[in-house]
C-alpha cells in the first residue's frame, strides 16, 4: 500500500524545497502526477498506522505553513 500527500504551501512559509527534504527524512518521496508525496508502506497499514504517519507529518511541518491532505490506497 501507499500513502500520498497533497501539499499546499503558504508564500509567507517555508520554501518547496525545505518542505521536501523535511518528509524525506520520514521516508516519503517526491513525485509528479495527481501528488507531491509518497510514501511505500512495508505492510498493510492499519488505521493507527496511518494516523501515527500523520502526526509525524504534522510534527515534521511544525511552523513551516503548509498544509496537506494524506491518502492512503
Amino acid at each position: 500500500m501507499k500513502s500520498y500527500l497533497t501539499l499546499w504551501f503558504s508564500s509567507d512559509g517555508a520554501s518547496p524545497v525545505e518542505v521536501v527534504d523535511a518528509l524525506k527524512e520520514i521516508g516519503f518521496n517526491p513525485i509528479s502526477g495527481n501528488y507531491d508525496m509518497e510514501y511505500v508502506w512495508d505492510k498493510k497499514p492499519s488505521v493507527d498506522d496511518i494516523l501515527y504517519l500523520a502526526d509525524l507529518i504534522k510534527k515534521k511541518l511544525g511552523d513551516k505553513k503548509v498544509l496537506f491532505k494524506i491518502e492512503t490506497i
